[in-house]
């Protein structure tokens, strides 16, 4: 299952910002290590999107929990499951072809060597 989060912010914003530097370490290293897909704010920066790629539910956590700003308790997060059907153009545009791939999503969990 892929996942989006949204990331609230939990306390002062701007005292936050002493650890800006810390988060986007953390994000381009989840980056590098392909775990997060896209990212960023909300133009009024109330918000933080991130799309993480498929994983379990337990790994997006791991993950999040080292986020800076989440270890930090300026922000708490929400987790919204996703069946990613079409990225980039690429995916399933007929019933038949979703079918399959939401068919294969409940055969395999990440890490068991299938891609």
């Amino acid at each position: 299952m892929w996942h989006l989060t949204l990331h609230r912010w939990t306390r002062d914003r701007g005292e936050a910002m002493k650890l800006l530097e810390d988060h986007l370490a953390w994000m381009r290293g989840q980056q590098l290590a392909g775990n997060i897909i896209a990212a960023g704010p909300t133009p009024d920066r109330e918000l933080g999107i991130v799309l993480f790629r498929h994983m379990s539910r337990q790994e997006v956590d791991e993950i999040c929990r080292d986020e800076p700003f989440i270890a930090g308790g300026y922000r708490d997060y929400e987790v919204v499951p996703w069946e990613v059907h079409h990225l980039l153009g690429i995916g399933g545009f007929d019933i038949k072809t979703i079918t399959a791939m939401t068919e294969a999503e409940t055969q395999y969990e990440p890490g068991d060597g299938v891609r």
